[in-house]
Parts: structure tokens; sequence; C-alpha cells
């Protein structure tokens, strides 16, 4: 059986499919290595994590990377060796750690950010201005249902018994 003849497993499969075989090469390797600096996803949420905050704690890292904090601490130690981030101990309680972007971090995230913007006018280039109000609209509902499964993720998992955090700030 080919790919062609196959049946679809949910719905919207095959247009899935065609996305993806057309927009490979806008995602290839080749155009982000440079930029992200072989960063693990995990590294990279952290770097856009503390970069948007500012500066924050290594416990606000693993909350937004959802990892424990013994994961964000290497996570966060790969990124300080490539000079992504700084860290320091507070003066007040020597457990927390806090974590700021250096230069060349703020620098990285930049580069990216083109590269999203690159993406997003080839997106949008051919599209007509209609086209672009519809698909920014749907594009703005996803953060919301992101969540909302999320959340239901997490209350089906909340019975089973796991690695418990412990937040010290």
């Amino acid at each position: 059986m080919t790919a062609s003849t196959k049946q679809p497993v949910f719905p919207l499969e095959g247009t899935i499919w065609d996305f993806l075989d057309a927009s490979k090469d806008l995602f290839a390797a080749e155009r982000w290595q440079s930029v992200l600096m072989d960063c693990s996803k995990n590294e990279l949420l952290a770097l856009v994590h503390v970069y948007r905050a500012g500066e924050t704690t290594m416990s606000g890292i693993a909350d937004y990377v959802g990892v424990p904090l013994n994961t964000a601490t290497g996570i966060a130690n790969r990124l300080e060796r490539r000079g992504l981030v700084e860290r320091w101990r507070s003066e007040q309680d020597k457990r927390v750690v806090s974590v700021r972007i250096t230069e060349q971090g703020r620098r990285q995230v930049a580069d990216v950010m083109e590269n999203v913007g690159e993406l997003v006018g080839v997106l949008f280039g051919d599209l007509t201005d209609e086209e672009q109000r519809v698909f920014l609209k749907v594009v703005g509902r996803i953060p919301e249902l992101l969540s909302r499964e999320a959340n239901a993720a997490k209350t089906a998992g909340a019975g089973r018994r796991g690695v418990k955090r412990i937040a010290i700030e």
C-alpha cells in the first residue's frame, strides 16, 4: 500500500503531511544550526524564559520548561558554558540561584526572532489581507487550546506518583 492510498488516521492528517512536505526546507537544520548553536528544545525554552523574564530563578526555569530542578540545573550549566546566561546565589538566601541572560544570549534570541520573522514573511507573502486575518484569528486561539490540553493532562496525571518538586525561592 502506498502513502497516497493509505487511509488517514485522523481528519487533518493529509493536510498536515502536505504542510510538512511543502515547508520542510524552511525548517531545515542548516537554517537554524548556527543561530541555535545546537541548543536542545529545553535549552531553547530556558533561554527564551530567561530572556523574557529578564531575571529568574532556577525554580522558575524548572517550572517553565516543565522539568525537575536537577534537570534545570544541567540545562543552565550548558547555557552558562556557552556564555548565554549567568548565575549567582542570592545574598539573602544562599539556596536560591538567580539567572539572567548575557549580551551574547540576547543576541542569540534576537537571531532566532529574526529567522522566525523571515519565516512569517515568507508564509504571509502570498496571503490576501482576509486570509491573514483568518489565519491570525485561528493562531491566536492556539495558546488557549494548548493550555486547556496541558491542564487536562495535569489533572489526569495528578493521581500518579512521581517526582515531587519543592520550590525554594
